[in-house]
């Protein structure tokens, strides 16, 4: 989204952060100026926050007092007393004359009358004494001598980045004593980053490594709302970086190449320069050094420097910069060099092998740039290391789930195999493009190629490739519903697989048959799955661990026990998130959806489908499930848009064609249609899925069955005498056991569907209050109209989520407010309440705008404005 406006990161808008201990000294020094004057020199680097100081402590404390103001210019030559004159044109009278004069005795006489014109301490801002002249320095030392007859507060903001022979420096040596106070701004902490990046799809840990904790930085890197290079930052370090010349410049340029890894050794020789030069960069403030390395003080300001070379100079840099790093063991960086020099024959032959690290490190994204970096020379490579390249970039898009890219890379690395004939490798390869094929939608086609693989392997005798590709076909046949067959191909290939000591292929058997297992409704399959994860663990296989995680929860969803699925989700999603494998993540995401609807966390799933829509270019499943899920909570409480999302998510989903996504969807969109009042078209929906039961699991079929049962429709002979459940029979123990088995798992809006159907009036009434709370307006609208028609009074009231708080905080918002207000981060609440960093930022967000505030630090002085007790 292009930046449009002003930006919502502003100091104005989110407060200081971590500068409340610099206000309060600020503050106690003016109360003291009324016995004796004080003087209070606030240092900190370009855009740390001293003009917003400043700001605050007018607008909380200098109503009352005389404010004057005056500032210095970065210009080639001083304004002699230029915060003076700033000032004399405010204030006219006597200074203004004694300027006119050029006296400057009678011009600092005249500045002390005006210092004490006042019966409240007059309050004085000089602003960027970095760049004052000589007289403004001595118009400061003269009055700070006079301090102890003065009523005043002089505030003196200088940046602290300066040479040692910098004019300040020696005349800042002179002030000090019990009425002059210094203080220091420092950059920002990575927690407060992150405070300042909520919602704003930034990752604060990027953006505070980008910014080095600069508030300037960090405001206008929010402000155009992407991941770019403002120009004010740019514009702001490339004046600085034009004050160098010769080997300073060739200094800051080596560094800006070599990035964090600049050594003091590796920048001389990259720059051609000596010590000295990287002296000068320091002391104009863009670079800082330890005891080894040289670094920028924000990468921002690195990203200046290198994207303002000449591809000429760049490609010279990254050239020396390789040379200099032949002796190291960092293959990674010597790629980055390699790609940088444009040199074919060293990128061709670094960067597939330093790809190939980053995967042992689960640095997909990084990863998959160095094997794009090498296929830009892919006549360079040779026809083995072209298709081995092409296959490893396949992979490292399906983890982060750019389907469309590993499709393509998948494909040609396939036509090229054909080409040789080689058919063990390509046997080996149509395997495992088979995944790639299923993760972008093309389930018939990654089944047929997955059983193709087998046949192609078979006849070249038993083989650990054929192992896998057994394992690999009892998968897809798994997914694709053919769960008797898969549990038959899985057991053939695991006992093959334990024969050659694969794991990973015992791991896709055990997966293949525990799901299909239970899919079947025999449990012992949860058994094999867990033993899955377990084992994926032991032998560090994320990948297993994340697929596996999101059939197992799901197993324990159909089972009836959401809670116990959301623990094992929010497992798989932790390994996801450590290991970039971000279309597993998306898996686990979408599928947990399905057990928090069910344990009425309607805020969550709203949260976890805006994460999914939020991305661009991934799998249309992923796309088709966030947004039935988003619809079917939209249904529930009787939001707008309800029909417009699932009608998105039935053209993503009837597209692939799949019965175990199409069925989510005709279910939703009928019980959308069922509370909106028109059953025919709910029937519509179930009488469209009927054709589709054989290639359903159980659990899915009873949901498909309960509805064709609620609205009236015919079931197939086949299915008669239905499925059977966990969920107890409503016509053998009653509705109100039915609801309370619900209730006891946390599922209150299913407990409050069975009441509802009951023709008890008193199960009515409570299904009525349940639902009123859980804010569920169309189902309460229809146990009020049966109500009403066997005569009995219908309560009315405020949803009672929203009645406990003037806010319309929902419940989840109330949990998260007390604990902002508590003083947890994201990531503590996270933990604590079991949710994905991304859901509660998104819960973060919706508390601060409900309550009408920009920080995380007003949330509990918004509560009590709002009467809301967060104890």
């Amino acid at each position: 989204m292009a930046h449009t406006g002003a930006s919502p990161y502003r100091w104005d808008s989110v407060g200081l952060l971590e500068r409340e201990d610099q206000l309060a000294t600020l503050a106690g020094t003016l109360a003291e100026a009324r016995d004796a004057g004080r003087l209070v020199l606030v240092a900190g680097e370009a855009g740390a926050g001293k003009t917003a100081l400043v700001e605050e402590l007018r607008a909380r404390h200098l109503a009352d007092h005389r404010l004057l103001i005056g500032r210095c210019d970065d210009l080639f030559a001083a304004r002699p007393l230029g915060p003076l004159t700033d000032i004399a044109r405010a204030v006219g009278g006597q200074l203004a004359a004694a300027l006119e004069t050029g006296d400057r005795g009678a011009v600092f006489d005249a500045f002390l009358g005006e210092l004490m014109a006042s019966e409240e301490p007059v309050v004085v801002v000089l602003e960027d004494l970095q760049w004052a002249d000589e007289a403004t320095l001595d118009l400061v030392r003269f009055v700070a001598r006079r301090l102890d007859v003065l009523r005043c507060l002089v505030i003196a903001t200088y940046r602290d980045d300066l040479p040692p022979d910098h004019p300040l420096r020696r005349a800042w040596g002179s002030l000090v004593g019990p009425l002059v106070t210094r203080l220091s701004l420092a950059p920002l902490s990575p927690s407060a980053v992150a405070v300042l990046a909520e919602g704003s799809g930034l990752d604060p840990a990027s953006l505070h490594a980008r910014t080095g904790g600069n508030p300037f930085f960090v405001v206008e890197v929010l402000a155009t709302e992407a991941a770019g290079l403002p120009s004010s930052v740019r514009d702001m370090v490339l004046a600085r970086a034009a004050h160098l010349l010769g080997p300073a410049r060739d200094c800051l340029d080596a560094a800006a190449v070599l990035g964090r890894h600049a050594t003091i050794r590796h920048v001389c020789e990259v720059g051609d320069c000596d010590e000295a030069a990287i002296d000068e960069c320091i002391a104009a403030g863009l670079l800082h050094s330890d005891d080894e390395r040289v670094l920028f003080r924000h990468d921002l300001a690195r990203e200046t420097i290198e994207v303002g070379l000449s591809p000429l100079r760049r490609r010279q840099l990254h050239r020396r910069a390789l040379d200099a790093l032949r002796a190291s063991d960092d293959i990674v960086q010597q790629a980055h060099h390699a790609l940088g020099s444009g040199d074919r024959e060293v990128i061709v032959d670094l960067a597939p092998r330093a790809g190939d690290a980053c995967v042992g490190l689960g640095a997909f994204k990084q990863a998959a740039a160095l094997y794009a970096g090498a296929l830009e020379h892919e006549d360079a490579l040779s026809p083995a290391e072209h298709v081995r390249t092409l296959q490893a970039y396949a992979d490292a898009c399906m983890h982060l789930d750019r389907t469309a890219d590993a499709v393509a890379a998948g494909d040609r690395a396939h036509a090229l195999l054909l080409d040789v004939g080689d058919q063990a490798a390509i046997g080996s390869w149509e395997s495992s493009l088979a995944a790639i094929y299923w993760a972008a939608d093309r389930g018939e086609a990654a089944t047929e190629l997955a059983a193709n693989a087998v046949r192609r392997l078979a006849p070249l005798g038993t083989s650990q490739a054929l192992a896998r590709a057994i394992c690999a076909h009892a998968s897809h046949l798994m997914l694709s519903g053919r769960f008797a067959e898969a549990i038959v191909e899985g057991r053939r290939g695991l006992e093959l697989a334990e024969r050659f000591d694969d794991d990973e292929a015992v791991l896709d058997a055990l997966n293949a048959c525990g799901a299909s297992m239970c899919c079947l409704g025999d449990m012992e399959g949860a058994t094999l799955l867990q033993e899955a994860i377990d084992r994926a663990k032991r032998a560090e296989l994320p990948r297993v661990v994340c697929r596996t995680s999101a059939n197992l929860g799901e197993v324990h969803r159909a089972a009836a026990d959401p809670a116990r699925a959301l623990a094992v989700f929010a497992d798989g999603l932790a390994v996801a998130e450590e290991h970039e494998l971000l279309y597993r993540r998306n898996c686990l995401l979408v599928t947990r959806s399905l057990s928090l609807l069910l344990l009425d966390r309607w805020d969550d799933v709203v949260a976890d489908a805006q994460t999914i829509l939020g991305q661009s270019d991934i799998a249309s499943h992923h796309r088709g499930m966030a947004l039935t899920a988003l619809g079917q909570v939209r249904a529930r409480r009787g939001d707008p848009g309800v029909d417009e999302v699932l009608d998105e998510a039935l053209r993503e989903l009837d597209a692939i064609g799949d019965a175990q996504y199409v069925h989510l969807v005709r279910v939703g969109r009928a019980e959308a249609a069922w509370l909106a009042g028109d059953e025919d078209r709910a029937r519509a929906e179930i009488e469209a899925l009927l054709p589709l039961l054989h290639l359903l699991d159980n659990a899915d079929v009873r949901l498909v069955l309960q509805w064709a049962a609620r609205l009236g429709v015919d079931r197939p002979e086949r299915f008669a005498g239905g499925e059977g459940s966990p969920v107890p029979d409503v016509a053998i123990v009653g509705h109100r056991a039915v609801a309370e088995f619900w209730a006891a798992r946390g599922c209150s809006y299913a407990a409050a569907d069975v009441l509802a159907d009951s023709d008890d009036v008193s199960d009515l009434l409570e299904a009525h209050e349940r639902l009123l709370a859980l804010g569920a307006a169309p189902r309460a609208h229809q146990v009020a109209h049966r109500l009403r028609d066997r005569g009995a009074a219908v309560p009315r009231g405020p949803r009672a989520s929203t009645r406990a708080n003037a806010a319309g905080l929902t419940s989840r918002e109330l949990e998260v407010a007390k604990l902002l207000a508590d003083g947890l981060t994201n990531a503590d609440i996270a933990q604590k309440l079991v949710l994905s960093p991304k859901t509660v930022d998104h819960h973060v967000s919706a508390v601060l705008s409900k309550l009408g505030v920009n920080s995380r630090r007003h949330v509990a002085r918004a509560a009590e404005h709002f009467q809301i007790t967060l104890a």
